[in-house]
């Protein structure tokens, strides 16, 4: 793992205190019956039986030891998780996770049409673990506020992006994409067809601007020489929906759901009890705090049950419903055990406890709780800190 761009990969994994960490991208949150199954099997034969979900929609498997770090990835590239040795972590790409739901069109040929832009790239390598790359079809929650470079698709006379459910056609269909960089609009607008160029030429002056700096919006400029080169001009900060899904059912679908893993993890059990839920041919999307959309098989209601049973969060109701962590003190980082804390202090709002000042995994709609030592936490909030009382494991 190199100093300049410390985020993990299935290639160059991440040192902490249970062992090593490996990242694997889902473009898009996408993750199918045959992946999760996958992904099950690598967790129980490599690391901790684990999968943590990441707050772009990438997982990671903890607590690999050395001696089979080489194995673990040569089973995660035979599953299809390793399609570009070289872009191993330049594959960060979020999507609206309703999209293709509900009435709302699909993003899934969308996001596989910018991965294969972004891999067919050699320049794209470069890329730092942190750039994200967002797609939004109007739906929101695709951190597009918060984007390196994004696309804000629209259908003809209403949304669409060419792609039925199954989302199999790419982009295409007479809709108009907006370029987006650094989570601000750029007017520079096309068809559908064209965003996935817009985007990859964006991400290529940011290759050519970027010393130093893992995100656009840290250039000197704030990005506004990444919007020219796509012929666009750095603008307003874009409108976006960034609050969680609510667990539950979903109203008036077809039998879809959304769970949650508590504190971000799961077990390979329940990732398999997942996969043997879904629609056939359809993928589960991983999103921001944890949620999980679900396209079901059956009904909703009985689905639920048994995610439930299996100890998943399928209610709002849930104490933790709210409540997300960082790796806490598995990470060599942290100062607290976040994790063991967060599980004791009810969430009454969105809040992320965070093991140090970095605050991974914090959730676009969440305040972050901050541990100053191993039984003191500051609660940061609108760019202030204020002490709150200490919390000690029992």
């Amino acid at each position: 793992m190199t100093r300049q761009d410390a985020c993990p990969g299935i290639l160059d994994l991440h040192e902490a205190r249970d062992g090593l960490v490996a990242r694997i991208r889902l473009p898009g949150g996408y993750a199918s019956i045959a992946r999760l199954r996958s992904l099950a099997v690598l967790a129980e034969r490599f690391g901790d039986s684990r999968v943590d979900l990441t707050a772009r929609g990438n997982v990671q498997i903890r607590g690999i030891q050395p001696g089979v770090a080489e194995r673990m990835a040569g089973r995660a590239a035979a599953a299809g998780f390793l399609p570009s040795p070289a872009h191993d972590r330049a594959r960060n790409i979020t999507a609206s996770p309703l999209a293709g739901l509900a009435g709302h069109p699909s993003l899934r040929g969308p996001v596989r049409s910018l991965d294969r832009a972004i891999r067919s790239d050699p320049g794209l390598a470069a890329l730092p673990g942190r750039f994200l790359f967002s797609l939004d079809d109007g739906t929101g929650r695709a951190g597009l506020s918060s984007c390196d470079v994004g696309l804000r698709l629209e259908r003809a006379g209403e949304g669409g992006i060419g792609e039925g459910r199954g989302g199999g056609r790419g982009v295409g269909g007479g809709g108009q994409a907006e370029l987006i960089v650094a989570g601000r609009r750029t007017g520079r607008r096309g068809p559908a067809a064209q965003g996935v160029r817009l985007a990859i030429a964006a991400a290529r002056a940011f290759i050519d601007q970027r010393p130093g700096n893992a995100r656009v919006a840290r250039l000197a400029d704030g990005g506004a020489g990444v919007a020219a080169a796509a012929g666009g001009v750095l603008g307003d900060p874009v409108p976006d929906t960034a609050d969680r899904l609510a667990l539950g059912p979903v109203p008036d679908s077809d039998p879809l759901a959304v769970v949650a893993a508590p504190l971000g993890r799961l077990t390979a059990s329940q990732v398999r009890l997942i996969a043997a839920l879904l629609r056939p041919g359809e993928a589960a999307r991983l999103t921001a705090a944890a949620r999980i959309v679900l396209p079901l098989a059956g009904f909703a209601d009985a689905a639920l049950q048994r995610l439930g049973g299996a100890g998943l969060l399928v209610s709002d109701g849930h104490q933790l419903s709210a409540v997300t962590a960082c790796a806490g003190m598995t990470c060599a980082s942290s100062l607290a055990d976040v994790r063991a804390v967060a599980a004791r202090v009810p969430g009454l709002a969105a809040v992320h406890w965070a093991g140090c000042d970095r605050r991974c995994g914090l959730p676009a709609d969440a305040t972050a709780v901050v541990a100053t030592s191993a039984g003191r936490f500051e609660f940061a909030d609108r760019g202030e800190r204020q002490l709150i009382a200490a919390a000690r494991p029992a």
